[in-house]
């Protein structure tokens, strides 16, 4: 599932990286990638591993995920990466690449099913610096407004164009969902959707009961926990 959720970061949230951002210190990102990738990779980021500030930031980033209502029915989260907060200055891009599958957070190794990127820069801040991805029907070109994020499969060939000029600044993370297959989170997605629509356009519908049943049967023969 390839999803925009708008706002995903609220003015207090972004007040907070801002001032991460505004602290820094930024250095060469490709530290935190594998070999394969390395190259690819030319881009900033804080190291946050003793930044006073590390855990306020996670637990705002874990909080937000957990409660957004689009992001718990897209990704249904069960554990997620500690979050990367990356730089691209003018003339930095991160070419074609494919995420690892297993990556390690907190000393806990964490399965990537779904890649996220929070754009904390605006869109009109920077000049290039797209987000692509990959899939069978052609690539999916993204470039969102401030505190908007964007999921999609982790499994996907993706990068990041040049910047030609100003700064992006973005928020990277991975989950791991409850649910590995991406067609069937994408099937339990579509009843949430249902649901809520049916839920206010005739809230007395007998409908109601038959789709909650469903999704909540599919997640329990689905689910891992």
């Amino acid at each position: 599932m390839y999803l925009r959720i708008p706002k995903l970061l609220d003015e207090e949230s972004l007040k907070l990286v801002d001032g991460l951002v505004a602290a820094g210190p930024f250095t060469d990102g490709a530290v935190t990638t594998g070999a394969p990738t390395k190259a690819a990779k030319n881009n900033l980021q804080i190291n946050l591993t003793d930044h006073p500030q590390r855990d306020q930031f996670m637990q705002m980033i874990t909080k937000t995920v957990n409660t957004n209502p689009m992001m718990r029915t897209a990704a249904l989260p069960r554990r997620m990466t500690f979050p990367l907060l990356s730089k691209y200055e003018t003339g930095m891009a991160y070419g074609w690449h494919i995420d690892n599958p297993i990556m390690s957070s907190m000393g806990n190794p964490v399965r990537t099913d779904i890649a996220c990127t929070v754009f904390i820069s605006d869109a009109s801040e920077y000049e290039g610096g797209e987000l692509i991805v990959r899939t069978s029907s052609g690539d999916v070109r993204v470039k969102l407004d401030r505190g908007d994020a964007f999921i999609y499969p982790a499994t996907s060939r993706h990068q990041v164009l040049e910047v030609t000029s100003g700064a992006r600044i973005a928020i990277v993370f991975w989950i791991q969902s409850v649910v590995a297959d991406a067609n069937k989170r994408e099937v339990l997605h579509d009843l949430s959707v249902a649901y809520d629509r049916i839920l206010k356009e005739a809230p007395e519908s007998e409908a109601l009961q038959y789709i909650q049943r469903s999704q909540t049967n599919l997640i329990r023969r689905w689910g891992q926990v």
